[in-house]
């Protein structure tokens, strides 16, 4: 793939996760663009969309772009909706629902990059593995 300095959604990496009912869009990470040290997605859940907890090394953030759901961050959950930042720690445990009859859609940003490959693996955070 040719590294690109700007990547329009067409050319985004695109697939299915949390079992079809959801798509990933990798904009930026080391493989279209050469960053290393973060990675850009848009993903979109359809409405009632629940995602399985999971935990990573990495920090991460989601904007909501449109919808409306909840993300659990360790023992605490916040309704979001369009225009909401939500900074997730490293090793902590988190997940995303989408509220039913309106699909998610968010930015979300990795730092430094890594999950964002077993997307484009496994395709959902349902599948990604555990890690202590």
């Amino acid at each position: 793939m040719e590294k690109k300095l700007a990547i329009h959604l067409k050319d985004a990496v695109t697939g299915p996760m949390q079992g079809g009912r959801g798509t990933f869009r990798i904009f930026i990470d080391e493989e279209t663009c050469g960053a290393r040290q973060l990675s850009l997605l848009m993903n979109t859940l359809q409405g009632g969309t629940q995602t399985a907890g999971h935990q990573h090394e990495e920090e991460s953030c989601f904007y909501i772009l449109s919808g409306r759901g909840t993300i659990s961050i360790g023992d605490q959950s916040f309704d979001v909706g369009p225009q909401t930042a939500v900074f997730v720690p490293a090793r902590v445990r988190h997940k995303i629902d989408a509220c039913p009859g309106e699909d998610l859609t968010y930015i979300m940003i990795y730092a430094p990059p890594g999950p964002e490959q077993q997307l484009k693996i496994r395709g959902g955070y349902g599948s990604l593995p555990e890690k202590s």
